[in-house]
Parts: structure tokens; sequence; C-alpha cells
């Protein structure tokens, strides 16, 4: 029989996924909702189910599988269909060549006999989640049909519930985005967690992911006739905890058929604030004098998806007090911040952000944010309103944090304008937090030494996987930061049009490098030496 509700209870407890009271607690609310306790932990913890079963394989010593990652023998499958539909079993490749039964009940021992007589063989038994086995076992009939014409109908749960589930289980994995990606034979479904695509369903008959992409432009509101030309719409849906999720939906013809990628709005940094950014005390303090100035301009730089906008929002919110008039200029708006004004530039025709910046100073703003600075006139524009009494704040597309004042001056900029104006810039990139339920110490060895240079540090915290992380090793993303604050004498060269290089040596004397800020956060166990040797080298170790 599949694993009982209380040995996953039992599990979740003793491997830290909830505690007793909180157990308690969750009881209480399945009975009032009339859901399984199982589902009410996954709704109040936001963790997936399926991290309850790894919890049980961890308890019982066995093999957990995650079949969104772990690839189909589809000679196997074909094989053993009838047996793996009946029964609810999956072939996966294994080490070696050696075959996997992965199964939501691996007390089935007449199953798993049954299943080595036919295909005489010897196989491994691993524990999956019944949702993922139920997508598995999809594939497994499209395999069926594509030699026989038995048994054609459609058994899975409809384009409706996989994409409700889709959308929930995005949301439970804290992923910023959803990809499905049509093939040849079949469609795959990808999560953005923690900057990363991860797996969530494999492989889905091409029928299905056909009625799953018709149903989400469905809810869209976009043309379901239209297959030959892009689209883009947004959406908004009630998550199984009473949410209301935000989505924005762009779509794109394939040699394959129509490819949908859905951002959740607001989902993974709502709730952050600058002290949880990730900033170090010092970097942190000087931040906090430079946005509570009464003008200037503070940029932040950086690649797309490098925390830019989660960063500014942080900002807005630590000053965002009642006597400040705060008003923001975006292209999307990305997260609605209260009691501030966000005006959505490309609503119309009308607005632009040069007309929007133009208008908005005529609305007595104290600060201004500019989503992205993208030409002459917008810097032109954020630099005079810095200069006029206003305290701006923007994002710029640039590798360092001083080589915003030179893109600046690509653009046109006056050099004594950004001179008089500049408080500082913040150049930042991501990286993944260690799962502190699993990090594990290793010493350093000479390699990695070789790319850390004279940075102390004698052993790091490396990736391990537990049913906490969902087998990852990490938890969530936390910033590098380099920090460039101007003072006289770079004021000085600015206004001069000195070259990064020269304002570098002078003003990068007392502001360490993102390495630096990187291995000091290795140090400290928050993050893995792997992750910001990658972001700040490139290299891998």
């Amino acid at each position: 029989m599949p694993i009982r509700e209380q040995e996953l209870l039992d599990a979740a407890v003793s491997q830290g996924l909830i505690t007793d009271d909180q157990l308690s607690d969750v009881r209480r609310t399945a009975r009032e909702q009339n859901i399984t306790v199982v589902d009410a932990i996954s709704i109040a913890q936001r963790i997936p189910v399926k991290a309850l079963y790894h919890a049980v394989a961890e308890q019982r010593g066995i093999r957990f599988v995650d079949l969104a990652v772990e690839v189909i023998d589809d000679e196997a499958a074909r094989t053993m269909a009838d047996v793996a539909l009946q029964r609810g079993v999956v072939p996966i490749c294994g080490e070696n060549g050696k075959l996997i039964l992965a199964t939501a009940d691996v007390d089935d021992l007449a199953l798993i006999s049954a299943v080595e007589r036919s295909l005489d063989i010897l196989a491994d038994v691993a524990l999956a989640s019944p949702d993922a086995l139920s997508d598995s076992l999809q594939y497994v009939r499209s395999l069926r049909q594509m030699t026989s014409l038995a048994g054609a109908g459609d058994d899975g749960e409809g384009a409706v519930g996989l994409f409700e589930r889709i959308i929930n289980e995005a949301y439970l994995h804290h992923a910023s985005d959803i990809h499905i990606e049509p093939s040849e034979n079949s469609t795959r479904v990808r999560f953005r967690v923690d900057g990363r695509l991860i797996s969530y369903i494999s492989s889905l008959p091409s029928d299905t992911g056909r009625q799953l992409v018709s149903r989400i432009k469905v809810f869209s509101g976009l043309d379901i006739a239209e297959q030959r030309a892009p689209q883009d719409g947004r959406m908004q849906y009630e998550l199984a905890n009473g949410i209301s999720q935000d989505m924005r939906v762009a779509v794109i013809p394939t040699r394959f058929g129509e490819r949908i990628t859905i951002r959740l709005l607001g989902t993974t940094d709502e709730n952050l604030t600058l002290a949880t950014l990730g900033m170090l005390d010092a970097d942190l303090e000087e931040f906090r004098n430079a946005i509570q100035r009464p003008h200037g301009i503070v940029l932040l730089t950086g690649p797309t998806g490098s925390g830019k906008s989660t960063t500014l929002y942080s900002a807005l919110k630590e000053i965002n007090s009642g006597w400040r008039n705060i008003i923001t200029v975006e292209d999307p708006i990305e997260q609605i911040v209260p009691s501030v004004s966000q005006v959505q530039v490309g609503a119309s025709d009308k607005v632009t952000f040069e007309s929007a910046l133009r208008s908005i100073l005529r609305h007595d703003p104290d600060v201004v944010m500019i989503g992205e600075i993208r030409d002459l006139p917008t810097a032109d524009i954020a630099l005079k309103a810095a200069l006029t009494g206003h305290l701006v704040f923007s994002s710029l597309h640039t590798n360092t944090a001083v080589g915003a004042v030179t893109r600046l001056m690509d653009f046109g900029c006056e050099p004594y304008l950004v001179g008089a104006t500049l408080v500082g810039a913040i150049s930042q990139r991501l990286v993944r937090r260690l799962c502190t339920s699993c990090r594990e110490e290793v010493a350093v060895d000479e390699r990695t030494r070789g790319l850390i240079g004279d940075f102390e540090l004698e052993s790091h915290f490396v990736a391990k996987g537990c049913p906490s992380c969902l087998g990852t090793g990490y938890s969530g993303r936390i910033g590098l930061f380099e920090c460039f604050w101007t003072g006289d004498e770079t004021r000085q060269l600015i206004s001069e049009g000195a070259s990064e290089q020269q304002i570098t040596q002078v003003g990068g004397k007392k502001h360490k490098t993102m390495l630096r800020d990187g291995l000091e956060k290795v140090a400290l166990g928050i993050t893995s030496l792997e992750d910001v040797i990658s972001v700040t080298i490139g290299a891998t170790v």
C-alpha cells in the first residue's frame, strides 16, 4: 500500500520540515478546511509534497528519485507498459545501465518481483511522489499509444487540473518563472528556482501539452486561434492558500509548437528588506546613509536578473515614511509598494520614460525611482532632478560599480553633472544560499586557493542535499555587492572626465571587490565557494 499519512507526518517532523507545535496547528487547519494534513502542511509551510516523500526515504534509508529529473527507460517502459499503468511503477535509467523502479509503494514486493520477471532483470527500487509518478505514467501511456491504438483515451487529470497543479507547485517551489517547452514528441515543464532551471515534468504527451497551452492562453486573454505570432498577456489565479497570484505570460511559436514563459510576479522577493538582502554591516550602513540623503542619485548596476530591482524596492520600503512623496517610473511595475505612486511606462504610446519623468517632476516628489536608465534623455532628466533637490534611484547595465560613471558619460551626460550628483553606485550579483540543515564543511584545495588570492580561507561549506532543500543543497539566494561611494576626490575626478581605471584607483582603496564580499560570505557559511567564484571570476571549482 502507498505511504501512510502518519508516516509522512512523522518523517516531516523528524527531518525538520515542521515542528510538533506547527503540526498541531496544521491538523486543526486541515479539519477546518476539510483537506488532508499533508496538503495543509504543504500550504502552511510552502513546501512541495515531494519533500515529505523525500523525508520518508531518508527516514527509511532508501533511495528517493525526482521523476522530473530522472530519465525514463523508454524500451523498458514499452515492454512493461500494462503493468506500469495498472500498478503505478516507472522504469528509469540508473547508473551503469542498471534499471531503477520508481513507485509510491515501495512495500509492494509482489509488484517488484513481477516486473523483474517480465524484464528478466534485477532492479533497484526507489520512492517517488504520487504527482510526479502520475506525470511519468502519462508519458508511459503515450509510449504505449505509439505502438498500439488500444487504450488511446486520455486518462490524465485534464488541462485545467494540470494547469492548477503547475501554478501551485511553482509557488511552493518559490519559482520566479514557469517554462512550458514543446519538443518533437513531448512537452517539458520547468521552473526557475534560485536563478536556475529545474525540471518539474520532463515528458508530457504532446496532445496534453497543446491542451495546456490553449488553457493558459484562455486564462490570460490571448487569441487561441493565433499560433504563428508572439503574444503577451497577463492573468491572476487564486492559489490553494487563497492568495491571488499575478502572472505575466509570453507566448512564442517554435518549430514543434507554442512555447510559453510565465513570470510569477512578487512571489520571491516581496518580503525582502535591506537587512535581508545580504549586505554585510559596513556596506549596509553606508547604503542606508546614502538613501537617507535629501538629494543626489544612487545607481544599482549589474546584468539582467542580478536583483537590482529588488534592492531598489527594498530601499524604497526603508525610506517610505509618511512625510516623503515617492514616485516611480517603471517598465513594468514588478512590485506594488504601498503609499508610493507608481507609473507604468508603455501602458500607452503617450507614456515614455522621458515624458513620465518630465511630468512627475511637476508633482513635487521628494524621491524618484526610475526602473532603468536606457538613453541620454532619461539620464539627463535624472541627473538634473538630483541636482535640483530630489533623491533619485535607478539602475544601469554595467559590470562594475564605477562602470556606472563611464556608462553615463557614454550616453553623453556632462561630467560635471555626474560628479555633482552621484552619491554612489552598487554593482551586484546573486548567488544561492546554502541549506543550513545539510551543508558540509570541507578543506580548501590547492587549485581553489590559487583562485582566491591572498584571502585567508582554510575551509568552506559545500551543498549536500536533504528534504528541507528538496535535495539541491540550497535554499534561497543572497546578493554579492561591490559598493562605490563618492567623496571629494572622486567627485573631482569624475567632473574632470577621468577614466574608470583612474577613479577605481582612488575610490576603490577603501571599498572591497565583489569577490572579497563573496569570500567573506563563504567564510560565514552563507553561500558556496563554487557559486561565488562562478559569478565573480567565471571559473569552476
